[in-house]
């Protein structure tokens, strides 16, 4: 029963649980060096887990059915006699977890993961005896946030000037919408609808004819080769065929390393219009005049701009942070975030090689070490200088919530009663007060 996780105590269930505990975490496998494992032992008589021993058997004779009897009139030394060892188990696992957390508030540990048990001792009758191992969060040694100092290159600082006709020109690309064409052939940037049926050349294998539209831009990935410059200067109605070998990595996998035959055929073209800036497409943005527009695409630059600043000041000062701090990490808290990353990325896992996993695992756990050093260094600085957020804070967000969002405040405030969405957003604000702290006391210099 060695290495064991100390898990929470579990309510009875029908039956005893068959076995005693979980799997150790990777964060017990430190070596003795590790400066982040505590270790403490346990103990509890042998009277004491016979008296809980006992105790358990009187609930299970309730619940539990067995032969010959019925439910709840099973006798407490028949369930001890027949579940003796799952009873013990149950008992002993949850002895362990309580005595554990027990230990851990008395001693006013700060623990990073779960404790789990390195040895038990505990023969029949006789005292248990366990070893406790858990890793601890590090002491931050935090340095003077005054006498640090970051320097910023002056174009950050200063931004870039608002260009009312660049940002006019974005938005109205942003919103183009297709049109259909007659009377041309196509061209670069046209939207063509086509039918295509695709057979491999060696008469295998025909795929189902479907229809699919195709981008022309030129740099833009083909699934066909070279269907870009098959297409250009063709119109509406044409078809044409067009044989290509692909390669053995080709973006589609059924075609690597053969010769297929394309059938196409284009069914329509589109081409892309920007839309004139007026009173019908103004009122799809909700606002009523050019000049409403034009403000308001300052005011939203502006406030980009602003964002992408302080986005890149505080890139510099997390920077600075994290060299000034020296702390051991607990892996434990790294292997979490690596797993939190990998769960939100998109990309797909599909390695060529053992070198190339084991590169992007050393890669993973490299910015999960640096974000939990940053946690914990931001974490530090809240705790040291009672950085926190008020009531007042909360107040002036829903404020800023509901003019940012043009809602009425009272539906702003009705959305984050919900517990999860008001820890959520004292999370966001708590951050933001922690950036405005450490800004105002570490020393920004331009260069």
């Amino acid at each position: 029963m060695d290495h064991e996780t100390v898990g929470q105590p579990q309510p009875a269930n029908e039956k005893p649980p068959q076995g005693a505990g979980a799997a150790q975490p990777e964060a017990g496998k430190s070596s003795e060096d590790n400066r982040l494992l505590r270790r403490f032992q346990i103990t509890m008589s042998g009277a004491d887990i016979a008296k809980e021993i006992d105790a358990l058997a009187i609930q299970y004779s309730q619940k539990v059915k067995m032969p010959g009897f019925r439910q709840g009139k099973v006798p407490v030394e028949v369930v001890k006699k027949v579940h003796k060892q799952a009873l013990e188990e149950e008992v002993i696992q949850q002895a362990v977890s309580k005595l554990a957390f027990a230990r851990i508030e008395q001693d006013k540990i700060a623990i990073a993961s779960e404790p789990y048990v390195e040895k038990m001792d505990h023969g029949d009758g006789k005292d248990l005896v366990a070893d406790i191992a858990v890793e601890v969060l590090p002491e931050v040694p935090l340095p003077g946030l005054e006498t640090l100092k970051v320097e910023i290159p002056k174009a950050v600082i200063k931004g870039e000037p608002f260009d009312e006709a660049k940002q006019v020109e974005l938005v109205l690309e942003a919103n183009k919408r297709s049109q259909a064409v007659k009377d041309r052939p196509i061209q670069d940037e046209d939207l063509a609808l086509l039918l295509v049926q695709s057979a491999d050349a060696a008469g295998k294998r025909k795929w189902p004819r479907q229809e699919t539209y195709f981008l022309m831009k030129k740099d833009n990935p083909e699934e066909i080769s070279g269907l870009y410059s098959e297409l250009l200067g063709k119109k509406a109605g044409d078809a044409f065929s067009m044989q290509r070998t692909y390669p053995a990595d080709a973006a589609k996998k059924a075609w690597s390393g053969k010769k297929i035959e394309h059938q196409v055929e284009i069914k329509s073209i589109f081409e892309l219009k920007k839309p004139e800036l007026d009173e019908t497409f103004l009122k799809t943005l909700g606002l009523k005049s050019a000049a409403d527009f034009k403000a308001k695409l300052k005011e939203d630059y502006e406030h980009r701009q602003e964002h992408r600043k302080d986005e890149q000041i505080m890139n510099k000062i997390y920077e600075k942070l994290l060299a000034s701090c020296s702390f051991p990490i607990p892996r434990s808290l790294v292997e979490q975030e690596a797993a939190r990353q990998l769960s939100r990325s998109q990309r797909p896992l599909n390695f060529k090689n053992d070198e190339e996993k084991s590169k992007l695992k050393e890669q993973l756990f490299a910015q999960a070490e640096q974000a939990v050093r940053l946690s914990l260094i931001l974490e530090q600085v809240r705790k040291q200088y009672h950085v926190d957020v008020t009531a007042e804070d909360i107040e002036k967000e829903y404020a800023h919530l509901a003019k940012h969002n043009s809602l009425p405040e009272k539906e702003v405030r009705k959305y984050y009663q919900d517990h999860k969405k008001m820890d959520e957003l004292k999370d966001h604000l708590l951050n933001v007060r922690l950036n405005e702290f450490i800004k105002e006391k570490i020393k920004i210099k331009e260069v």
